[in-house]
């Protein structure tokens, strides 16, 4: 029967080939196979909870260091964002550089609009301002959140902090869970993220129950479900009722261990809680400032400033009767009154949370009062100093105008001394509204008053009180009494601002140093202002032994409008229970219009002789401190600052220090590990070449081969003899080969002459693995040793093969393969190419000696065999042959 071909009515055609009717996949169908890679399978899903729940755990732990709940909103998005990076990695098989770079793509570019939101453009696309803020907080801005002082607000920079360990943390616990099938290895970074959190945190716990037993519980439940997962399967099912009774009874006995024992282990006491916060001192140096009690008389008439009667400023919403608090005053150094770096509270131990750190809007404070919020203005020419006037027991700070966000950022306050300090200092046209806790002034003070014990000068240099504290208090019993009979005597006194010039009053003299208030106690009758008042029954507690401190404030008209002449000193007590007692000064200061006499005064001025002049502006060294210390204490405050070092990071520009230490740094450190890495592999594979007998060597030569195709993740046979394995990795890397054609061609009869086919290409050439194994097999089951020429020999081929199975990589496997510890932390199953018998091994070492082929135990592929089973043995080698 004759069929159509293509030049006549008759003739045959032939069959296309198979691959022409193969249609190539199109671009929309490869994109659909790729994105389905990225479903999640069940185990996937487990793992994702899991990450969600302990990370989310973690970042509890900042409850206490943020105020509201907009960080742990920021926190969860930064959490699920790196939940999807390093699932698409990790679906994808990507280097962990990779997962890496990819982290640091999404903070920067997703940090601004989610966790930041400043400086954007447009209202969500980030600028080079908010790059520079993302990048600034990743590194310093953890050191600036723990000088903090905590509840930070959830808003501004620093709720990048919160969104980078979300993001940091599901990323590097996820990507571990789905690189790594170990059950433990899976928990050391949500353990890690648990530790950092606290120590990130304050001294009050965020959450016992949830970071502590809920935690443990969820641990300790995926680490049984990871371990029941990569279980055998054939073992899966063994002792499945008893592994979950024990397990259940080693969950209760552990929750109620922890909660009936743990309170009574060492360690578990709040007060002894270790964190970051209480190591570090903050940055900011407050003893740079002056005292403001030693310029109080700029504040009095007469004087060059001329602000007796001048508006300083306006108080809005404060009820009548509450006084301004400008500064606290709690160390004493013999010169001046001065506000300290840390609280002192005559004790002897610093308060929690002490010291002038940066606060946000919202203060985290106890205090007795009613809740008062009242707004503060300057006006032009008004008040001009460093110390931020508030009220009461501050809860709350806002600034507004112009340079409200300067202001906030320069804020430093100390909560223990509701003392604020701005080094910008205020100016004309700046507001801010203050909420605080207060109480308005009592005209009487309390009959009975439990006062703690204790002093914040050195009582010793306060001798020359002792004349005039002894007839006050002779006839009154109790610490506290005895304060208030020093207080009404002291209103004996009269007050004196030093008068105009040529005045018989400038003989008393500003100041309050231990001349000067020696000068102002021996006298006759005491005379000066709130200054010497203040400071003289501040000094006179302390040497009583009751913590005292003195606090410069004012008391605002029915107006709210607070002048030079409404400015005062008080004095504040320590009681037992850590609050403070104010003595103000309508308590203890005569009436303005109580003037010392003439008489009496013109014979203490030739008493006291030379004038002593007023202090200097800036704080004088500690007379107390010792000749040496006294010299050089100015100097050792700031010392000089080399401001032409280039080595000196701080002098560099801020694009060399980013380009030093976010690019340039990490890039040597990963070039460092890299170079550790493979100088690892290097030793172990000049170990394998070098050591043991020589038989031993040419099997550690196949397993060289066998781990340089584990690191590139080459598929191999699990229990694999060495020829299986050759034949796999040939197949891996050029394909299945082909089949042998049949002696018939298609199309022709039998004893017809065959065709000749067109000339093929030339084949690529192969590894050549399966003649290394072979000969792998013949040195390792050979009755006699292999010399060390055919060991060289041998290696000389592992590295070839080695070279070329590498060569069939990409780029990027290579370097994967270069990083892998695969090879270091796990081993191959039994009978896959390892060493030599451990009848040879025996032999080595003094055993019953083996004669013939008996005396090698180990095949090619199952394992170790019994010295004296020729026969298997035997049949095993002829099956590699």
């Amino acid at each position: 029967m004759s069929t159509p071909t293509p030049n006549g009515p008759t003739g045959s055609i032939s069959a296309p080939p198979p691959s022409a009717l193969v249609t190539p996949p199109t671009v929309a169908e490869r994109l659909r196979t790729q994105l389905g890679r990225l479903r999640p399978s069940a185990a996937h899903l487990v793992d994702a909870g899991f990450t969600l729940v302990l990370v989310g755990l973690a970042l509890v732990g900042f409850r206490t260091t943020f105020f509201g709940l907009g960080w742990l909103w920021v926190g969860l998005a930064g959490l699920v964002l790196g939940l999807l990076v390093s699932h698409v990695t990790a679906t994808f098989r990507a280097p962990g550089i990779v997962t890496l770079l990819a982290v640091a793509a999404a903070y920067l570019l997703l940090g601004g609009p989610v966790a930041v939101r400043e400086d954007l453009l447009v209202g969500f696309v980030p600028s080079g301002q908010s790059f520079a803020t993302l990048v600034h907080m990743a590194v310093p801005g953890w050191k600036e959140l723990l000088t903090a002082l905590p509840p930070v607000d959830s808003e501004g920079p620093y709720m990048a902090l919160p969104f980078l360990f979300g993001l940091v943390g599901a990323a590097l616990t996820y990507g571990v869970a789905r690189r790594w099938p170990g059950a433990v290895t899976a928990l050391v970074a949500p353990v890690l993220l648990l530790v950092a959190s606290i120590v990130l945190g304050t001294l009050t716990p965020a959450a016992v129950l949830l970071q502590g037993a809920v935690f443990a519980l969820v641990a300790i439940g995926w680490t049984a479900l990871r371990s029941n997962r990569n279980r055998p399967a054939l073992q899966n099912g063994a002792g499945r009722t008893t592994r979950a009774v024990t397990t259940a009874a080693l969950l209760a006995a552990a929750t109620v261990g922890g909660f009936f024992v743990g309170p009574h282990l060492p360690g578990a006491d709040g007060t002894e809680r270790t964190v970051f916060r209480s190591a570090l001192v903050p940055p900011f140096d407050v003893t740079q400032y002056s005292s403001p009690l030693a310029g109080f008389r700029q504040y009095t008439e007469p004087n060059g400033s001329e602000l007796f009667d001048k508006t300083l400023l306006t108080v809005k919403g404060l009820p009548a009767g509450v006084p301004v608090r400008i500064a606290a005053l709690d160390t004493y150094d013999g010169f001046v009154w001065g506000a300290g770096q840390f609280a002192n509270d005559g004790t002897g131990d610093v308060p929690d949370g002490t010291g002038f750190r940066k606060v946000g809007s919202h203060i985290a404070a106890e205090g007795t009062g009613d809740p008062v919020t009242a707004t503060v203005s300057v006006p032009a020419a008004g008040y001009d100093d460093v110390w931020l006037p508030t009220f009461g027991t501050v809860t709350g700070l806002e600034f507004g105008g112009p340079r409200g966000d300067q202001l906030s950022d320069d804020l430093r306050f100390n909560i223990d001394t509701n003392t604020g300090v701005l080094p910008e200092k205020l100016r004309a046209g700046d507001t801010y509204t203050v909420s605080a806790l207060a109480e308005k002034i009592d005209a009487k003070l309390p009959a009975e008053l439990d006062v703690a014990d204790g002093t914040v000068v050195d009582s010793q240099n306060l001798t020359f009180l002792d004349d005039k504290i002894a007839p006050w208090t002779d006839r009154v019993d109790g610490q506290w009494q005895k304060v208030v009979a020093v207080a009404k005597a002291m209103q004996d006194g009269a007050y004196t601002d030093g008068g105009a010039p040529g005045d018989y009053q400038n003989v008393f003299l500003p100041g309050h140093s231990l001349r000067r208030m020696t000068q102002f106690m021996k006298a006759t009758q005491l005379a000066g202002n709130d200054e010497q008042f203040a400071a003289a029954l501040a000094l006179v507690a302390n040497r009583l032994g009751v913590p005292a401190r003195v606090v410069l404030g004012a008391e605002p008209d029915a107006a709210g409008v607070v002048k030079g002449k409404d400015v005062h000193a008080w004095v504040e007590v320590a009681k037992a229970d850590g609050s403070w007692q104010p003595i103000y000064w309508k308590q203890f200061v005569p009436e303005r219009n109580k003037k010392p006499q003439q008489l009496i005064q013109k014979s203490e001025e030739k008493k006291t002789g030379a004038q002593v002049p007023p202090p200097s502006a800036n704080n004088p060294p500690s007379v107390l401190q010792g000749p040496d210390q006294a010299q050089n204490a100015t100097q050792l405050k700031n010392p000089p600052k080399d401001d032409k070092n280039p080595l000196d990071p701080d002098n560099w520009p801020d694009w060399l220090r980013y380009l030093v230490f976010f690019l340039v740094a990490p890039a040597l450190v990963l070039l460092l590990v890299y170079g550790a890495i493979r100088f690892a592999k290097w030793l172990r594979r000049r170990r394998r070449r070098t050591t043991g007998g020589t038989a031993g060597r040419v099997s550690s030569g196949w397993r060289e081969v066998v781990d340089t195709a584990r690191d590139l993740r080459i598929p191999l046979p699990v229990k694999g003899t060495r020829l299986e394995q050759a034949r796999a990795l040939e197949e891996h890397v050029h394909g299945p080969a082909p089949e042998k054609p049949s002696p018939v061609v298609d199309g022709a009869l039998m004893g017809a002459p065959v065709p000749s086919a067109a000339p093929a290409a030339a084949p690529a050439p192969s590894l050549a693995l399966v003649p290394l194994a072979a000969s792998a097999n013949g040195h390792v089951f050979d009755v006699t040793e292999p010399t060390a020429e055919e060991v060289d020999a041998f290696w000389a081929d592992v590295e070839s093969a080695r070279k070329r199975i590498r060569a069939e990589q990409g780029f990027w496997q290579k370097v994967r393969g270069d990083v892998s510890l695969r090879t270091f932390r796990d081993h191959l199953p039994s009978g896959a190419g390892l060493g030599p018998a451990l009848a040879r091994t025996s032999r080595r070492q003094g055993g019953p000696k083996q004669t013939g082929r008996s005396t090698r135990g180990t095949t090619a592929g199952v394992g170790t065999a019994a010295p004296g089973a020729k026969s298997a043995r035997a049949a095993r080698k002829g099956k590699d042959a």
